[in-house]
Formats: structure tokens, sequence, C-alpha cells
């Protein structure tokens, strides 16, 4: 039997989940979850308001309800001078309201600052903790159950933090379609797609995927760092 679940995106920036976690997204949809998708900034300033309109176009892409799309409205890279305590309260809040029991992230030793703010701030808001609501004082269970970071190439791959090398722990193994999905959502950042050999051009990312997919011996995967996986059964 197939359990449907709800399951949340989160990226620091407007691409990142299309990058990190497009073929995850597609093949949850694909099975019937619902995805959630939160982002901790509209981008970088100059071109914020295109941004915006091309994030819901990615949605358009996937089939998710623009209402399934949380801003955090932090400063594009700058995300050390925001008040911590008030974004993981946000979150926190967005997590207990929508109840996900996965969590895709950034991992927690990428090169840029921004993605490691959002790693930190995911796992303080996906503490398995009890949570008191309501006039009624009920207490409840935080629901998630499995937290996984994702790779974005030209980030993760970057990092000389070399004690902590991206090294997977578990392999998504997605279809053609799920990647040409992935691809499309993409492609709706049309000034974020990078040409030629950088690792954030089309190509570089369908080789990524073959890479990751050939490591299990299948065609495509996504490849992720698992952080937490809480079994009930």
């Amino acid at each position: 039997m197939i359990v449907v679940v709800n399951v949340l995106v989160i990226g620091a920036h407007p691409d990142d989940e299309s990058i990190g976690a497009g073929g995850a997204i597609a093949k949850h949809i694909e099975n019937g979850d619902t995805i959630f998708i939160v982002l901790f900034s509209v981008g970088h300033t100059p071109i914020q308001p295109k941004l915006k309109d091309q994030s819901y176009d990615m949605l358009n892409v996937f089939g998710i309800k623009k209402k399934n799309l949380f801003w955090l409205n932090c400063k594009s890279g700058n995300f050390d001078l925001e008040d911590k305590i008030k974004i993981n309260s946000k979150l926190t809040e967005i997590i207990n309201d929508i109840k996900p029991k996965i969590v895709y992230t950034h991992f927690y030793a990428d090169t840029h600052l921004d993605h490691v703010f959002v790693f930190n701030s995911t796992m303080v808001a996906c503490r398995p903790t009890h949570i008191v609501r309501g006039l009624k004082k009920k207490s409840i269970w935080a629901s998630v159950e499995k937290i996984l970071c994702y790779e974005i190439p030209s980030s993760t791959n970057w990092s000389g933090k070399l004690n902590q090398p991206f090294h997977p722990t578990e392999f998504n193994i997605i279809s053609k379609n799920n990647l040409q999905t992935k691809f499309d959502a993409y492609s709706s950042y049309s000034d974020e797609v990078r040409p030629g050999n950088h690792p954030r051009s089309i190509d570089s990312l369908q080789s990524l995927a073959k890479y990751r997919g050939n490591s299990v011996g299948a065609e495509y995967a996504e490849a992720y760092v698992l952080i937490r996986n809480i079994i009930y059964d």
C-alpha cells in the first residue's frame, strides 16, 4: 500500500529547490505526495521581482499550488545578519502547520554561508520535541521523521571543509521524465541557468544525475546525506 505524505523542500534562494531536489519533487508528486516549499530569500536584489515571478512558473511546472510556497524574506548573502530566533520561529510555525514527514534541505558544509544558515535553521525547526498548542494545551510530537541534505553543484562540491565532504548516504532513483521535469522547473529561472561546462548547466546536472544513478546501478538518481530517520514500526 502506498502511503501518501506531506513533503517539505527548504531552499535558501529560488532555484535551489529544483537543482537539489527537483527529481525528488517530481517523483513525490507522481506518487501522490503533497509538496511544500520554503524559500528563505527572493534572491539577488536587482532581479528579485523577476525571480519571484519565475518561482511561480516553477510551481506550475511541478504542479504545486501557489499557497504551498512560503517566503521568509531574508536578505540574500546576508542571512547571518537576520534575527535567527525570528526566522527559526517562522520556519517552526510552518512545519507545525503543514506537518511534513520528509524534509529536504541544504548540506551543512556548503561553501555558501546562506546554505549553512538554512541547514542550521532547519535543524532547530525540526527538533523532535513536544509542542504545546492551543488553549487546551494539547501536546503533540513534531511530525518530521526524515531529514535529507541535497547537493548544489558550485557550492557543495567547492567546499573547502575537507573533513566534511558530501558523501551520499541515500540515493533516490528517478525516471527520465522526473529528470526532465527537474530541468524544466530549473529552466524557469532563465537568469540562473548556467551555460556550457558550468556545474549548474543543464548538461552538467544531467551528467551528475547519471553519475549518481550509475553509482547504484540505475540510469539516473539524486543523492543526499541522511541526517535523521525515525522508524516507528
